[in-house]
């Protein structure tokens, strides 16, 4: 059987040291702040996730962009290179143009590796959404699986991974062109916290407009505790955008009512440029997104 390299893009918010412990390649996004550019990683070390989000807490605007062809390019010659398959997982097509990136790497890289395997799989999210499907395929490898059995399981697996969050306030989203500027405007002058998922095309849609972020935190908590299964995954991560102590309650509720600890970690840079400090997004399985 022939070896793979699982790689993904860093807007799946995994924690590094996950990452290094795994061996996983991981691309990076880049963000743009003022006019200079930055590095998306797993370990902030182009800007620390405090210094990140107090940037936005101050009215700047981050912009994001997608991984370029040659990094894939890059990337998928070197582990070729090495005599191994690639198995790829991206951020959202819905979301970014970064898998269609990785998609036009593969067809100009198997022109001259005609005998080697690019598996491509649009994760149809993000984050830890985006990570929890990362997980399981570096699972379905330790147990020995082929690099097209883990493509069928995790093709099947990522119909079930629900992401769905809550924002603290709508301008990074009406910033990056996520909502319009009537919602927008709505959505502030009456305080509106939303839930918002991620349907099954990958793209964003509202699920509830709720009155004030305590009752929002609430709604969030219910709907995975209304919609949560162990069948498919027993994991439930949070990744938040420096709201540590209230996703650590939020985490803590979750718990006591569905017996499982969720895993916390901070949302990096580029969804975070999207959402804004205060998001709140947890991620899980169910029956159905």
């Amino acid at each position: 059987m022939k070896e793979y390299v699982i790689v993904t893009d860093s807007a799946c918010d995994l924690p590094v040291e996950y990452a290094k412990e795994k061996n996983l390649e991981v691309v990076s996004l880049k963000f743009n702040l003022k006019g200079k550019e930055y590095i998306n990683d797993l370990a902030f070390t182009s800007m620390s996730a405090t210094d990140f989000y107090q940037h936005l807490r101050d009215g700047e605007a981050s912009k994001t962009t997608q991984v370029n062809v040659d990094q894939f390019i890059t990337v998928y010659k070197k582990i070729l290179d090495s005599g191994k398959d690639v198995f790829m997982i991206t951020l959202s097509s819905g979301l970014s143009g970064t898998n269609n990136s990785a998609r036009l790497a593969k067809e100009i890289v198997l022109k001259d590796y005609p005998d080697s395997n690019i598996i491509l799989i649009d994760s149809l999210g993000g984050s830890l959404g985006e990570g929890l499907m990362v997980m399981e395929a570096i699972k379905m490898k330790e147990a020995g699986k082929t690099v097209f059995e883990t493509e069928t399981h995790i093709n099947t697996f990522r119909m079930h991974v629900v992401h769905v969050f809550t924002l603290d306030d709508l301008t990074h989203l009406a910033l990056g062109g996520r909502i319009g500027k009537f919602s927008f405007w709505l959505g502030t002058a009456l305080r509106i916290k939303p839930i918002i998922t991620a349907n099954e095309k990958g793209i964003l849609q509202p699920k509830n407009k709720i009155l004030g972020r305590k009752k929002s935190i609430n709604m969030l908590v219910d709907h995975v505790v209304q919609t949560y299964t162990g069948i498919y995954n027993q994991d439930i991560m949070i990744a938040h955008a420096d709201c540590l102590e209230e996703a650590e309650k939020v985490a803590s509720m979750i718990e006591d009512k569905l017996h499982v600890k969720p895993k916390l970690n901070m949302m990096g840079t580029v969804i975070g440029s999207h959402g804004g400090p205060g998001t709140i997004a947890i991620f899980y399985t169910a029956d159905k997104r």
